[in-house]
């Protein structure tokens, strides 16, 4: 049986250090480059809203429109797997008034209206597969709702709020739009101020597509007025210059407490005490120099 050298031993030793070496490093880089999937590019969607088919939908007062969601995927014109959806359509109370039983939904939506802030309602529909997904086309109607118009003036907005497709795992959500209409009974459209707490400030009568007159500024008393906003939460400050009226709405002034001044009003009660206390401090004063001087003046006459 043929033995190796010693130094071929040690030739073999290296080698197969060389061999384990490189395929350490071939698996320390196969970890870190990422596996890409056949599919890299991100699903997007979009919910499409329309009134009777329009986006700007003009009206007469007891009209009964048709509002209809539709849930388009944007970034293929292909079926995918639908997890889990949501969307709020938001409407105006005091324009609109929901349809008892004029209501359609896709399969395995669910729905509830509920009473917002301010003066709006919103009409939820949700979806949640219970059983690892639902195969949907690329262009899904989501439902229909009716809303009759109960504004005899001016125009109002459907707007879509919190809408979101999630992820597979619910970890989060694709990138989604949305689109809002409006339905216009007449190019007037009224506009109120809310001053919360300050001088009550006259509404005005604006025609749709121009802008509002901006007010004097309101007052109340212990804050600094702050600005205008369009929503109630005082998220949305409004732009005189470049906002268009677009439906009836009303404005909500924002506040700032104010700063607390300096309170002088004790003073002429104190003023006394402390005039007194000037005054015996300069007698003090005026006694201390006197016994220095005295001292000095005995301390130079001679003995």
């Amino acid at each position: 049986m043929y033995r190796l050298s010693k130094r071929e031993q040690i030739l073999l030793r290296k080698l197969c250090t060389v061999v384990l070496s490189i395929g350490m490093l071939l698996g320390i880089l196969q970890l870190s480059i990422p596996v890409r999937a056949a599919n890299t590019k991100e699903a997007t969607f979009s919910f499409a809203l329309s009134a009777d088919g329009e986006t700007v939908k003009e009206a007469s007062y007891g009209d009964i429109i048709a509002v209809t969601l539709q849930l388009q995927r944007t970034d293929a014109d292909t079926p995918y797997t639908m997890y889990a959806m949501q969307d709020e359509i938001r409407y105006d109370s005091t324009f609109f008034e929901l349809v008892e039983d004029g209501t359609t939904l896709t399969s395995g939506i669910t729905s509830t209206d509920i009473a917002s802030t301010d003066e709006f309602r919103e009409y939820y529909m949700n979806y949640l597969s219970m059983n690892g997904g639902a195969q949907w086309n690329a262009s899904t109607q989501i439902g229909t709702i009716h809303l009759k118009v109960i504004g005899k003036s001016g125009a109002a907005k459907i707007t879509n709020e919190d809408y979101l497709v999630s992820t597979k795992d619910g970890s989060g959500s694709y990138p989604c739009k949305a689109n809002d209409v409006t339905v216009v009974v007449s190019t007037e459209c009224t506009v109120k101020f809310e001053t919360r707490g300050g001088n009550e400030i006259a509404p005005q009568t604006v025609q749709y597509g121009e802008f509002i007159v901006r007010p004097d500024d309101p007052k109340r008393n212990g804050y600094e007025f702050d600005g205008w906003y369009s929503d109630i939460d005082l998220t949305e400050q409004w732009d005189f210059e470049t906002d268009p009226v677009q439906r009836n709405m009303t404005l909500y002034a924002k506040w700032a407490k104010e700063a607390p001044k300096p309170d002088h009003s004790t003073w002429p009660n104190h003023m006394g005490l402390y005039l007194c206390a000037v005054l015996l401090l300069l007698l003090l004063v005026i006694v201390l120099l006197l016994k220095r001087n005295r001292k000095q003046t005995e301390e130079g006459e001679p003995k």
